[in-house]
């Protein structure tokens, strides 16, 4: 299956500039120091709004997937949602794993498509 093709929007530049380097960078709290998505806006456990982009350390365990079929031809996909170490939960695409189970350790990476931003994926650890 073609991966989408990602494209920054402005809020999303830093998270996309890591990406660009192999890092993943999320948001944490400067008030007290939380971990969130790189969606979130605002701490859901202070009520702070000051978030800054924060290097996480890309190790995860699995949560749950599902198996996605392609209209037509191409592969399948797994897509999934882990917990990432630091807590918070991502959405994103299982490169390389053939036999998902829930609780798998799993590692960030990112593959970069020919056009559009590096996508975040995740692999056995």
């Amino acid at each position: 299956m073609t991966p989408p093709t990602i494209r920054r929007d402005g809020r999303s530049d830093a998270f996309f500039d890591a990406a660009g380097r192999g890092e993943l960078v999320i948001k944490r709290c400067a008030d007290c120091a939380a971990w969130h998505a790189p969606e979130a806006s605002g701490c859901h456990l202070c009520g702070g709004a000051a978030l800054e982009w924060t290097r996480a350390s890309g190790d995860a365990v699995l949560i749950t997937w599902a198996k996605v079929h392609p209209r037509g031809e191409g592969d399948a996909l797994h897509i999934a949602f882990v917990e990432l170490a630091e807590g918070p939960w991502l959405h994103a695409a299982l490169d390389g794993v053939d036999d998902p189970s829930a609780g798998l350790a799993l590692k960030a990476a990112f593959v970069r498509p020919d056009d559009g931003e590096p996508l975040l994926v995740f692999r056995t650890a």
